[in-house]
């Protein structure tokens, strides 16, 4: 009888050992299957951010990187004629608000012809780097509103802040010409007016605006044309 007391003990504890076993085991299982699932969550949501990363780097600029000559857009801005440039300017816009919209500042290159001249202006917003690349010319300044004559040549780098009168002139023989950036790249600035007052080469110049009309476009592309004085 004693016997059969012990094998029953014996047995209850075999059974209590074995369920504890299985419970664990089930713990264990659920927690690895927690692990996993937070681990493919981690996973999914890490593609996600990836994926968000790679698209903002690829196919939210789709302004060209390298823009070749022909790609610029050509401005004929104040021609004698729509057969001939005279002592205007050629604008090649390489860079503006339209064509490459992520862009800090705009860029572009100009031929000024000879005897030809940009009237004395400012932006109020606007600051401009340019590159001499050859001809010659003065470029046009003011200090403690005392007006400067700089001359300008290959080579020369002028930068204008914005609040600054200033304007050049081809002095030369030959086109004045030069690479210019624009910053910001602003939808209404200084590259926004050349393409409202030029034209394309050949065609006939328009002479439609009225000096009132000429000034504010100006001004509203943040362009300042500075007052003629009255003597």
């Amino acid at each position: 009888m004693l016997k059969n007391k012990k094998n029953i003990k014996v047995m209850k504890l075999v059974a209590i050992t074995i369920l504890f076993t299985i419970a664990q085991g089930c713990g264990e299982n659920v927690d690895k299957s927690e692990k996993k699932d937070d681990s493919l969550a981690e996973l999914s949501l890490g593609e996600k951010e990836e994926s968000h990363i790679h698209d903002s780097s690829t196919h939210s600029h789709t302004s060209k990187r390298i823009v070749k000559p022909e790609d610029a857009q050509q401005l004929w801005i104040f021609p004698e004629s729509k057969d001939k440039l005279g002592s205007g300017g050629l604008l090649q816009i390489y860079m503006d608000p339209e064509s490459h919209p992520d862009a800090s500042s705009g860029f572009s290159k100009y031929e000024l012809g000879v005897g030809g001249a940009l009237p004395e202006h400012k932006h109020n917003k606007t600051e401009e780097i340019a590159y001499f690349l050859s001809g010659t010319g003065i470029v046009i300044s003011y200090k403690d509103d005392v007006r400067i004559e700089t001359i300008v040549k290959e080579g020369y780098v002028w930068y204008t802040a914005p609040g600054e009168w200033h304007s050049f002139q081809n002095t030369g023989n030959e086109p004045l010409k030069l690479v210019f950036a624009t910053v910001p790249n602003a939808k209404h600035g200084l590259l926004n007016f050349f393409k409202k007052v030029g034209v394309e080469p050949g065609q006939e110049p328009s002479n439609a605006l009225s000096a009132e009309e000429f000034t504010k476009l100006a001004s509203d592309n943040d362009l300042i044309l500075k007052p003629a004085k009255i003597d």
